[in-house]
């Protein structure tokens, strides 16, 4: 475990910002309650598995939860919380940028080292390309049962949040910094990704914030237990996106819900389109 501090009290939030410039991550203690995290959980499980069949050993994923979810925009009643976002941001005047919700359940291993971050893609090629390209922080997810080795939650590598980081020692990085495997090695070979050097497993409770640098690699530990995490990211209106798919509908439809307080977060919001791909440049005639 580091030999540093990065739990922080909600109060406590320039601290928790400079561990985050520092080391890439950082942990806010409590920054909802008890009844918020039970709202989550159940949104959760009413938008990812309303059938209650999801499998053994499998994930689902909503790209879009704040589209569907009514719990998730009680946050922005939550002093607390906004107080960091503002912070972090370094504005109030935000949009939603993205959001999601990921369920897990008991026996699914340990994901592949990754960085959200898409920045150094030349070309984009799909919507995390287009969305991922901002230094804003990549991570400031709810992990609602909390994050220990033990039981389910996340890992990261401090300090490889750096633009000049070329990976751990002994380790390669995969083809457009995509995934990591060892010096001599392929892709597919097998390795512990505990044993990367740098690698914190992070120690958080339920209600606890976890924030990580838009470049920080990270990767879900095994999961132990039926596992629920959401997240909702937001970015300053300045940095506006010509997005290249049409607003989906239930992005339209998420700025008619709202009500009329809430409804200046969707001016500039994208939507995520997970099907977009960029068209293939034609080749030259003759």
């Amino acid at each position: 475990m580091p030999d540093y501090n990065y739990h922080f009290d909600r109060e406590d939030i320039k601290a928790a910002l400079a561990c985050l410039d520092e080391y890439g991550f950082c942990v806010i203690r409590q920054l909802i309650d008890r009844d918020m995290v039970a709202a989550l959980k159940d949104s959760i499980d009413r938008h990812l598995d309303p059938a209650g069949d999801l499998a053994p050993a499998s994930n689902r994923y909503h790209m879009a939860f704040a589209e569907d979810s009514e719990p998730v925009w009680d946050l922005v009643d939550s002093p607390a919380y906004m107080r960091f976002i503002h912070t972090v941001h370094g504005t109030a005047d935000l949009c939603l940028h993205r959001s999601a919700a990921i369920l897990r359940t008991p026996g699914e291993g340990m994901g592949r080292w990754h960085q959200d971050h898409r920045g150094h893609i030349e070309n984009p090629r799909q919507a995390n390309d287009i969305l991922n390209r901002y230094p804003i922080p990549s991570g400031a997810w709810f992990y609602l049962n909390g994050s220990h080795p033990d039981r389910s939650g996340i890992a990261v590598i401090e300090g490889s949040h750096h633009l000049e980081w070329d990976g751990p020692e002994g380790f390669v990085m995969g083809p457009e910094r995509s995934g990591l495997y060892p010096e001599g090695g392929t892709p597919d070979t097998p390795y512990d990704p505990m044993s990367v050097p740098g690698c914190v497993p992070l120690l958080a409770d339920p209600g606890d914030l976890i924030c990580f640098a838009a470049l920080t690699w990270h990767a879900n530990m095994a999961t132990r237990e039926r596992r629920y995490s959401c997240g909702i990211g937001f970015r300053p209106k300045a940095w506006r996106i010509d997005a290249p798919w049409p607003l989906p509908a239930s992005a339209a439809a998420l700025a008619e819900r709202l009500p009329n307080r809430l409804k200046h977060y969707t001016e500039g919001y994208t939507g995520f389109d997970g099907e977009w791909r960029a068209e293939e440049a034609a080749e030259p005639a003759g």
